[in-house]
Formats: structure tokens, C-alpha cells, sequence
């Protein structure tokens, strides 16, 4: 049962053009590929994005499943590249229109917006403006 769960995330998150979105917005907030944590963000941004799953511990658990890590390991690897990414709070206001707060800046706000930005119909991995 497991493998089967395993395959379809997979499969999710291997998409090239599900891929490349959400690592484009990953990039777009200032997280830079090299920090550790940015390939399970951009996992994260798929699974939310395309509605697979919704709850942050579920995310965690499957892309702990995929990359072969326990899910607060995910966890604190999505937290290390959103800490190491400075004024990611400037960057995530100016995708989503709305003012975020740097307090408020944590995984599952980055997670939920970049996710809700990638469901998005009117997103286009050629605009500018996202």
C-alpha cells in the first residue's frame, strides 16, 4: 500500500511542468536551489498546489516518504530555506498582492500561498508578474 502511495506522489512530483512552476515560485520568494530544503519546498508546493493533500503533516509524511526522511526532517529543511532566505516576506507580498508581515512568515503560510499561487488558472510559467 505504501509503494502505491509512494508511486503517485511520485509521479506528482516529478511532473516537469508541475516541477519547474513550482520551483520557479520557490526561486521567485529568493530561496536559492543550493539551501537545503528547497527541492522538499518545492515537493511541498506541488502537493498543496494540486490538491492532493492539504494538511501540512500529511505533506510532510509524504515527501518524507519520497526522499527517504522522517517527516520533521522535512520539516525543519523547508524551515532552514525559508530562515536563510532574507526578506522573503518582501518577495511573498509582492506574489500574492497581500502585505506579509516577517513575523508571520513560516512554513505553512509559504507553503499555502506558493500552493494556492500554483493552482492558480491565470499563472503562466512565462509572466512576469508571478
Amino acid at each position: 500500500m505504501e509503494n502505491i502511495i509512494k508511486n503517485e506522489y511520485a509521479e506528482l512530483t516529478a511532473d516537469k511542468s508541475f516541477r519547474l512552476t513550482a520551483e520557479r515560485l520557490v526561486f521567485r520568494c529568493g530561496i536559492h536551489s543550493n539551501l537545503k530544503g528547497y527541492d522538499c519546498l518545492a515537493d511541498a508546493v506541488i502537493l498543496y498546489g494540486a490538491g492532493a493533500c492539504t494538511g501540512f503533516c500529511e505533506i510532510y509524511r509524504i515527501i518524507g516518504l519520497l526522499r527517504g526522511l522522517k517527516p520533521k526532517s522535512v520539516m525543519r529543511e523547508i524551515s532552514y530555506a525559508i530562515s536563510q532566505t532574507r526578506d522573503i516576506h518582501i518577495q511573498l507580498s509582492k506574489l500574492t498582492g497581500f502585505i506579509v508581515d516577517k513575523n508571520d512568515v513560516h512554513n505553512a503560510l509559504v507553503i499555502a500561498y506558493l500552493g494556492r499561487i500554483f493552482r492558480s488558472p491565470e499563472l503562466s510559467l512565462y509572466s512576469e508578474s508571478v
